[in-house]
């Protein structure tokens, strides 16, 4: 096969494994539904392939530069939690996973070669009419993916967890009191492919950001497309976390836009320190189930955790905080590994453009965001998104800049001593 042939295949295999990772539970849960039962192993099973393909078809895509960064972060992986095994005696495969998603979906969005933009945009339009098709017909969304028995099944829910016995939605589907939107007409929360709402919800972030980066490749037309469908999802899903880092973004892109990428971490903390100044402004001291009262909890974990959660050696410690992101990672990962995080993000993932630097730091404002009141950017349906557009703007968009100035280099006219000029960057 020619190189232009293999490039090609190969960034069609990174599409087709970016939307299994999306929607692999959906098939899951429609088989699941109608033809036979599945457990945990098979959901298991096909996500452990989804990272195998990451890795095989995204490496070869990879500079010697990239390939040395993510090796070398997958090395610190495996040594933090070999430590932690011989400190413990205990390990736990699913802090290991969560970890290795960045590194899988880095490499993976290195290895396309198309449109960004357009498999964002046309993934946006699935999720609509499929949570279109929901709204529209929940009892038949129902029948045909059934969340409920797949969370079950597979995830090990329990029946009692699902207040609503009539209903076979995922379980803040149909949660008790009003919805935050649309609350008159008395719907239950979409959920689209993703069969349970705040992933839509976040995805409906991340065709946000997409839609912000990219704005003036969009155009008039485009703009207005990618709005409605934000907007549509936000009040599909009723996301109220959705709406309000939407609005952030659009309000703060200006200066996102010019902040030095190697700032990134600033946003991070400044988003922690900005919860919980808010949670002290209005008074909050319970915990309850809103926004507010989510902020406080991340907020009082933080203080209250143990030295050994900090350490990451209290396994137990981040399955009790799932509505705290921000405590399940530092309890699952440890804070060494939060703050190497943050430093390797902010110094070492180089975007060469201002679409990637725009996108980075809109990434880290929307995570930092989503560790106040949940865990669900760990969650592959989401991070897969965000990581692969990640390792797009990294690798694709670095090479494509080269190119476009080694042209310009190239058309540039000689001058009086026999020296080009050299054109811009992209």
């Amino acid at each position: 096969m020619t190189a232009p042939g293999e490039a090609r295949w190969r960034s069609l295999a990174a599409a087709a494994l970016l939307l299994a990772a999306v929607g692999y539970n959906f098939v899951l849960a429609i088989v699941n539904a109608n033809v036979f039962a599945i457990g945990p192993g098979a959901a298991y099973v096909a996500e452990m392939a989804i990272y195998a393909g990451c890795f095989v078809i995204g490496m070869k895509a990879l500079g010697r530069e990239g390939t040395t960064l993510l090796l070398t972060g997958l090395g610190l992986v495996l040594a933090v939690n070999l430590l932690r095994f011989l400190a413990t005696w205990q390990v736990d495969p699913k802090f290991i996973r969560d970890a290795i998603i960045p590194f899988a979906f880095l490499a993976l969005g290195s290895a396309y070669r198309g449109s960004l933009l357009k498999l964002v945009m046309g993934l946006a339009l699935i999720v609509a009419l499929v949570a279109g098709f929901e709204m529209a017909a929940p009892e038949a969304y129902g029948d045909l993916v059934n969340p409920r028995s797949y969370f079950v099944n597979t995830r090990g829910a329990a029946e009692e967890d699902f207040w609503n016995e009539e209903s076979k939605l995922y379980v803040s589907a149909t949660r008790p009191g009003e919805r935050n939107w649309l609350a008159e007409m008395g719907m239950a929360r979409a959920s689209s492919i993703f069969i349970e709402p705040v992933t839509m919800g976040n995805f409906a972030i991340f065709l946000c950001a997409i839609a912000v980066t990219f704005r003036r490749s969009l155009g008039v037309a485009g703009q207005v497309s990618a709005l409605l469908l934000v907007v549509f999802l936000l009040f599909a899903c009723d996301g109220r976390l959705a709406t309000a880092t939407c609005a952030l973004m659009l309000l703060l892109a200006p200066f996102l836009r010019r902040l030095d990428q190697t700032l990134a971490f600033l946003v991070f903390i400044a988003v922690l320190l900005a919860g919980g100044l808010v949670v002290w402004v209005a008074g909050v001291g319970a915990y309850e189930d809103t926004l507010l009262g989510r902020v406080f909890f991340s907020v009082d974990t933080i203080v209250h955790l143990s030295p050994q959660s900090w350490l990451g050696l209290d396994f137990a410690t981040p399955y009790k905080y799932f509505d705290s992101g921000i405590a399940y990672f530092i309890a699952s990962q440890s804070i060494a590994v939060v703050l190497a995080f943050l430093i390797a993000y902010s110094f070492l993932l180089r975007m060469p453009t201002s679409h990637g630097q725009l996108f980075k730091n809109l990434f880290v404002l929307a995570f930092a965001l989503s560790l106040l009141v949940s865990n669900g950017y760990f969650s592959v349906k989401t991070a897969a998104l965000w990581w692969f557009a990640c390792g797009y703007l990294w690798q694709v968009q670095a090479l494509r800049a080269g190119i476009a100035v080694g042209n310009r280099t190239c058309a540039a006219p000689p001058t009086a001593t026999g020296v080009r000029h050299a054109g811009g960057t992209a």
